[in-house]
């Protein structure tokens, strides 16, 4: 990534050396031609850079090793609950994450690293150069909105990396001459950036967006990400302060009093396609099959699908994790398991052997099993995830299916999480029966005390949150990860070696500064 900033600096310095020549056909530029001095002449050139800002997002830019591939496998691969799928072992880079043995040479380490500084760098095009727009270039409004959501994003970008590796270089600034080679900051450092960025946007976005405008940050999703950061930097001991849960759950509550956001009653909806973009919503990757005009689309659920429903058979559910979400036992009102359960995984169940539902991708689990392994009986032990697909994975090829990157049920399971831990204990049990009401048809929980309710808390973030990205990270923070690697089998895991990502080796050999 540096390597290229440095060619295209010292490409800038040459051509401006060159131009000192008296000819005059060398003073001249085209009137044309478009520089970083006059390319941000109005409001379409600031949304234009907003664009490339947002591009970046969980590196999709890169499809293959970064969205579709990278991030899956680093991101699902690593939770004790995930286990590669039949097509995983043709790919030892996939392997390799999933029994951590890769080292800083990793593809999927360097490409999350540089598309996330490409975001980074973006980003800070927008806010440094529409802050020094002119009222006659730009109204008041609309440069408050853009910079907002470009310190949004730098804040999301900071955030991505510092979850992932263990150290980073901070990116403040426009990159330059003089600042392209730094040495790593410190998490504290990058931790006081994230907090910065994410509350300053808060106080500059705006609370709800018309319908075409959807996938833009907001006030509430700058308020969650602050919040969620603070839980995050309460779990990492080299920077958690006594104020991190009182601080969490201070930029919660305001997403809650302020009403924007409501459960969706449908679960499976909220996964499947067909209920994008709806009340519970708070900040989406928004896809989009191609047309005539656009392509951004995804095959995610191709990625994720086994395939005795189309699928390219990539990754599977631990068994573990369906007993975990069976665990309270058949208590919903409607007869049935924590009906979340049902929104997460495929399993053999009366559920999906159900021939007047067929919800199955439209068959029973026993038709679909024979079919494509020779028997009904030949997956009595396995599960595979039913979120990210389409209600018919067959014959989807890229598709428009979006991605909630954040949702209010996890606001609500973090302001109840950060509750119980400042001594608000009742009213973290309201939130979490709410949830499981709406969500699970469930009952409510008899856990009363502190930690009885952290126990619940933790089981409920399994019950919402499972392939949302947040297991290993939640691992993480309660210090549970060597405990639950051990329970998985993953013996090859150690936390004092894997709990972050070594910086890549492409940036080591790029940067000087860093060692």
């Amino acid at each position: 990534m540096k390597s290229i900033y440095k060619f295209y600096l010292l490409t800038i310095v040459l051509l401006g050396m060159i131009s000192c020549d008296d000819k005059e056909f060398l003073n001249q530029s085209p009137p044309d031609s478009l520089t970083s001095d006059v390319y941000w002449r109005d409001v379409n050139d600031a949304e234009a850079g907003l664009v490339a800002a947002y591009s970046e997002l969980e590196s999709r830019s890169n499809f293959w090793d970064g969205w579709q591939e990278g991030r899956p496998v680093v991101e699902y691969f690593r939770s004790d609950y995930a286990l590669p799928g039949p097509d995983a072992s043709n790919y030892a880079h996939w392997m390799s994450i999933f029994n951590f043995t890769y080292d800083n040479a990793h593809t999927f380490l360097n490409v999350l690293w540089s598309t996330n500084y490409k975001g980074l760098n973006f980003a800070n095009q927008v806010i440094t150069n529409v802050s020094g727009m002119t009222s006659g270039q730009i109204s008041d409004a609309d440069k408050k909105r853009i910079v907002g959501e470009a310190t949004f994003l730098r804040g999301y970008y900071h955030f991505k990396l510092l979850s992932l590796y263990e150290q980073i270089v901070l990116r403040d600034a426009m990159v330059t001459l003089d600042n392209i080679d730094k040495p790593l900051a410190t998490r504290q450092e990058v931790w006081e950036l994230i907090l910065n960025d994410f509350s300053t946007a808060a106080n500059m976005l705006p609370e709800t967006l018309a319908s075409e405008d959807l996938g833009r940050a907001t006030k509430g999703a700058a308020l969650a990400y602050l919040g969620k950061a603070y839980l995050y930097k309460a779990g990492d001991p080299t920077s958690s302060t006594a104020d991190d849960f009182s601080n969490a759950a201070a930029a919660f509550k305001q997403i809650v009093d302020a009403g924007t956001y409501q459960l969706e009653p449908d679960f499976l909806s909220i996964f499947n396609g067909e209920n994008e973009n709806n009340q519970e919503s708070v900040f989406e990757l928004q896809f989009k099959s191609g047309d005539a005009t656009s392509w951004n689309a995804t095959r995610l659920h191709a990625f994720i699908g086994d395939w005795c429903i189309g699928g390219w058979g990539g990754l599977e559910a631990s068994y573990a994790l369906v007993n975990e979400m069976k665990k309270e036992g058949q208590i919903a009102n409607n007869g049935l398991y924590d009906n979340r359960l049902y929104g997460t995984l495929y399993f053999k169940d009366p559920y999906y052997n159900n021939t007047d539902t067929n919800e199955m991708q439209g068959y029973t689990w026993d038709v679909l099993v024979a079919d494509t392994y020779g028997s009904a009986d030949a997956k009595d032990n396995a599960a595979y995830f039913r979120k990210w697909l389409p209600n018919y994975v067959w014959n989807n090829s890229y598709i428009g299916l979006n991605v909630v990157l954040m949702r209010y049920a996890d606001v609500l399971l973090m302001y109840a999480e950060s509750l119980n831990e400042t001594g608000n204990t009742a009213e973290a049990v309201n939130i979490i029966n709410n949830i499981r009401d709406i969500h699970g048809n469930m009952p409510a929980v008899s856990a009363t005390t502190q930690a009885e309710v952290r126990t619940q808390i933790m089981h409920e973030r399994t019950m919402e949150l499972t392939l949302e990205s947040t297991r290993f990270f939640d691992l993480r923070r309660w210090g549970k990860l060597d405990e639950a690697m051990q329970a998985a089998g993953r013996t090859g895991f150690s936390a004092d070696k894997h709990s972050y990502f070594p910086v890549p080796l492409t940036e080591i050999q790029a940067n000087p500064e860093v060692n």
